[in-house]
């Protein structure tokens, strides 16, 4: 319970309570939080774009969400938009994925096929700009909308040849399910052009400007707790377990180890940290997302990042 002087945060998940969103549990239950001040009420969502309404219409203070489903709101609705205030998945986790059988190799072997997406995922909303930057019609490959909690459920049932996703969410719902990782093909986004960062901590525009050091103290705060994740990944899905305990242990270890070596663990972050954003890189991206989605203009950093919560460059060196 927080102390009179401690802060219980309204925090909205990106996805469902599992190990992909670990190190927030962690934060708490190793105190990392209670030392800075805070404590987090987190809640489960069905997506990135879930989270991020919840910010936008007040309900909660702090998110995690994919960035660019962030920038797509903020396009959208640019005076309620939440801001971004540390990034955290260097390398996106959006992906093609297929299971064994005739391996999908490239966009172009898409043609033809059927395609599992699911509304609320930040892949599926990507998904059309990358198609349009290799120049392959969207209108030869069979779309099927379908609840995220059973699109991966169809490609299990041969209903479709693949899925847009995030890796770590779907490459585990299929181990769980009994099939080897070997099995499993992925390709993802920036192999195909389009390089852009991942999740991020997302703070409400309310609490930027009413409560700038509290936004301070939970982007130091989950700093520390992705590093304490990374240092001891057991011990970050056992504070998870303890709140969702139907998880599987060994499954969801494996999801934070995947999600650290694949998205967070890039040469970027082993040189500069998580947080840091190449603003050629973030320019490009911004680029071919007006393009893709058809905007007057690409959007700039600052309609959708607030800099000046960023924590010390020696918090941010969670790899050491």
């Amino acid at each position: 319970m927080a102390s009179a002087q401690e802060k219980t945060v309204p925090f909205s998940l990106d996805f469902r309570i599992y190990g992909g969103n670990s190190p927030f549990f962690l934060g708490n239950t190793a105190g990392i939080y209670k030392e800075l001040g805070f404590s987090a009420n987190l809640e489960g969502a069905s997506g990135s774009a879930e989270s991020i309404r919840r910010l936008a219409t007040g309900t909660h203070q702090f998110g995690y969400a994919d960035i660019q489903t962030l920038i797509e709101f903020a396009v959208a609705n640019p005076d309620a938009t939440p801001k971004l205030i540390l990034p955290i998945l260097d390398h996106s986790p959006a992906s093609i994925m297929t299971i064994g059988g005739e391996t999908i190799k490239s966009l172009a072997d898409l043609k033809g096929k059927k395609i599992g997406v699911a509304a609320n995922s930040a892949a599926t909303k990507i998904m059309p700009v990358v198609l349009k930057l290799n120049d392959i019609p969207e209108n030869e490959i069979e779309f099927t909308a379908v609840d995220v909690r059973i699109r991966d459920t169809m490609l299990l049932q041969r209903e479709v040849d693949g899925v847009v996703g995030y890796d770590y969410t779907s490459v585990f719902n299929f181990i769980e399910n009994g099939v080897k990782r070997e099995d499993i093909n992925i390709l993802y986004f920036d192999q195909f052009g389009f390089d852009f960062p991942g999740n991020a901590l997302i703070a409400s525009q309310k609490v930027i400007d009413e409560d700038p050091e509290l936004c301070k103290a939970v982007a130091l705060g989950t700093a520390r707790a992705w590093r304490a994740t990374y240092k001891d990944t057991e011990a970050a899905i056992a504070a998870t377990i303890a709140r969702e305990p139907l998880l599987k242990p060994d499954v969801e270890l494996q999801r934070i180890k995947f999600i650290l070596e694949t998205h967070v663990e890039t040469d970027s972050v082993r040189q500069n940290g998580i947080g840091h954003l190449d603003p050629e890189r973030i320019s490009k991206g911004l680029r071919l997302m007006a393009e893709g989605f058809g905007w007057e203009k690409a959007p700039e950093l600052a309609d959708f990042y607030e800099a000046a919560f960023l924590p010390a460059a020696e918090e941010l060196k969670i790899l050491s």
